[in-house]
C-alpha cells in the first residue's frame, strides 16, 4: 500500500504529522487489496467558523473499487482531524468488506 502527503497552496506537512498519519494507517494495509494508493492533501484554511482550519482530503483507490473513495475531515488541530478521518475510512472499509462477504455468499 502507498501512502502519500502533499500540502495544498504551498502548505508545508510537519514530520510529526506524516509520522502520525504513516503509524495510524499502516495498520489497514493487511486488509486492502493491492495495488492501494492512499492519498492525503493537508490543507489550512483561514477563513472557517469556530477556527476550524485544519482540513485533510483522503482519496482511496484499490484494486476492486469502481471509483475512488473521497473523505474529507476539517477541526482545530491536525491530530485531531487525522484520527476522524481514520475513524470514517475504517467504517467505509468494514461496510466494504461486509458487501464483498455477501457478494460471495451469493455465488
Amino acid at each position: 500500500m502507498r501512502i502519500i502527503l502533499k500540502g495544498l497552496h504551498g502548505f508545508k506537512i510537519y514530520p510529526e504529522n506524516k509520522e502520525y498519519v504513516e503509524k495510524k494507517f499502516r495498520k489497514f494495509e493487511k486488509m486492502v487489496k493491492e495495488p492501494a494508493i492512499m492519498e492525503f492533501a493537508f490543507d489550512h484554511t483561514k477563513r472557517t467558523r469556530g477556527s476550524l482550519s485544519k482540513r485533510v482530503h483522503l482519496t482511496f483507490t484499490m484494486a476492486g473499487l469502481k471509483k475512488p473513495e473521497h473523505l474529507e475531515e476539517l477541526s482545530e488541530h491536525f491530530p485531531e482531524t487525522i484520527d476522524g478521518i481514520y475513524e470514517r475510512f475504517e467504517k467505509f472499509l468494514r461496510r466494504y468488506h461486509e458487501k464483498e462477504k455477501e457478494h460471495r455468499k451469493r455465488k
